[in-house]
């Protein structure tokens, strides 16, 4: 593993690995003959069944990069620089969740309201094919309809029923807690300013609670230069960082928290040249992206690091949280990576918080 990024472009990383990790959240649904009917709401049975797909997405994430039959296994895609980052391990899965709920929330508050208004059976088809493509995709992939869900009838069938079964509330069992006991946060979009150069890239976030207002955190993320680098330059930020955070759970739908976390950050640039036959033998070329006929000019730093800041969450209900803003300075003792000073940045990330213990 050389740092955060793998040679993919921005939109590769943080749009379609995290549309992988979606469609791969839907095979496991589908699959999931406990759960697989279930609505987006506050119900335990949705929660568990995402949760029990996220784990899912996680391990076929890991398959497809590093497993037995994999991109490091056949035809050694991963041999080669810069193929090898952490971006995909934390992306995939992360995001994922993100457009397997966010689908989900289309679903029942925007595609089953259109569908209820029109006896059309191609404009309910259209509807429920288009707005959620990682779904319809899952379902080409299991030999159904783009169309197909689990939780009600074929186009042709549906009158208004679904096959969600109805949950008996007992409130005398047991009490649920506004204190979650875990919280997964997928932080995506960041943007980060070091220096002269922005970076743009996303993190995973795991809290573990230590008390009613404190948990214990560790995150692992990063960023790629890339799009704000001079010409045949690319580059990335990667890092691991643990500590404590504040944060205030009560009846209210916002929650302030505040962090402290200490470990590392790694930059790694990459220059890229291209030789070949002609008169001189080498010319500048375009960024590494595979083995042929070119050589990268490798630096790296890699230091002790910390960031320290608080964000601000809104929950949408028991089981999840919209991070609306979350501002971070971090700062790192590293030398010059390629005569640049990258000790000191400013962090700026939105994202999903889903929270376990709570439901």
């Amino acid at each position: 593993m050389h740092g955060w990024s793998d040679g993919d472009g921005y939109y590769e990383n943080y749009l379609g690995h995290p549309i992988e990790g979606a469609v791969s959240d839907y095979l496991w649904i589908h699959n999931d003959l406990r759960y697989r009917n279930v609505e987006f709401g506050k119900s335990r049975d949705y929660w568990m069944s995402r949760l029990r797909a996220y784990a899912y997405s996680w391990a076929f994430s890991e398959q497809f990069e590093v497993g037995l039959f994999s991109e490091a296994s056949l035809g050694q895609i991963q041999r080669y620089c810069c193929a090898y980052g952490f971006v995909d391990h934390v992306i995939t899965p992360n995001f994922g969740m993100i457009w397997l709920i966010g689908g989900d929330i289309l679903d029942r508050y925007v595609t089953r309201p259109l569908e209820n208004r029109t006896r059309s059976v191609i404009a309910r088809s259209l509807l429920r094919a288009v707005i959620n493509p990682p779904q319809s995709f899952a379902n080409v992939l299991m030999v159904r309809y783009p169309w197909h869900r689990e939780n009600r009838p074929s186009p042709t069938l549906y009158d208004g029923q679904l096959y969600v079964q109805p949950q008996s509330l007992d409130s005398g069992k047991f009490m649920l807690s506004l204190v979650p006991k875990f919280e997964l946060t997928a932080a995506m979009p960041s943007y980060t300013r070091m220096g002269p150069y922005s970076c743009l890239g996303g993190s995973g976030i795991g809290a573990f609670r230590l008390s009613d207002v404190w948990q214990w955190t560790l995150e692992v993320g990063g960023c790629t230069l890339g799009n704000s680098l001079p010409r045949h330059w690319s580059g990335d930020s990667l890092i691991f960082h643990t500590g404590p955070q504040w944060i205030m759970h009560n009846s209210s739908r916002w929650s302030p928290h505040m962090h402290f976390r200490v470990g590392g950050q790694k930059i790694t640039k990459e220059y890229c040249a291209v030789y070949s036959k002609r008169p001189g033998g080498l010319s500048v070329g375009t960024p590494c992206q595979s083995e042929l006929n070119l050589r990268a000019q490798h630096y790296e730093g890699t230091g002790f690091s910390i960031s320290t800041g608080g964000g601000l969450d809104v929950k949408v209900n028991n089981a999840l949280a919209i991070r609306v803003a979350n501002l971070d300075y971090m700062r790192s003792w590293l030398y010059p990576v390629a005569g640049t000073d990258y000790n000191q940045g400013l962090r700026f990330t939105t994202g999903m918080v889903l929270r376990i213990g709570t439901w």
